[in-house]
């Protein structure tokens, strides 16, 4: 796997995958007490479809920018304040890092 496959194996997993389950999971009857999930399903039963798009559409956004974020740290864009040290992410001895970002931002661009 190289560094675009990552990127297109985290966005299915992230942007396709859990988004719909989360979506899903709160069309369905929850068996539970999740306090978090009870009230996020009565929230979002409580809208009417254009309200839902668009709660849809916010929650995929804070998902872009999350990955986007968590990318710019493996990358060394950007670091956390305690940091020391930089990142590097590999995967059967090769470095996959340094563009995630920029790669998973223009996929994301040529998308829309």
């Amino acid at each position: 796997m190289n560094d675009k496959e990552f990127i297109e194996n985290l966005k299915k997993e992230i942007l396709n995958e859990a988004y719909n389950y989360y979506f899903d999971s709160l069309k369905k009857s929850l068996n539970g007490t999740d306090k978090s999930w009870l009230d996020s399903k009565e929230l979002y039963n409580s809208l009417d479809d254009k309200q839902k798009e668009r709660l849809k559409s916010f929650i995929r956004l804070v998902m872009i920018d999350t990955i986007s974020s968590i990318l710019g740290k493996l990358d060394n864009i950007s670091s956390f304040s305690n940091q020391k040290g930089l990142f590097e992410l590999r995967l059967n001895d090769k470095v996959i890092s340094g563009d995630l970002q920029d790669i998973f931002l223009e996929q994301m661009e040529n998308e829309n």
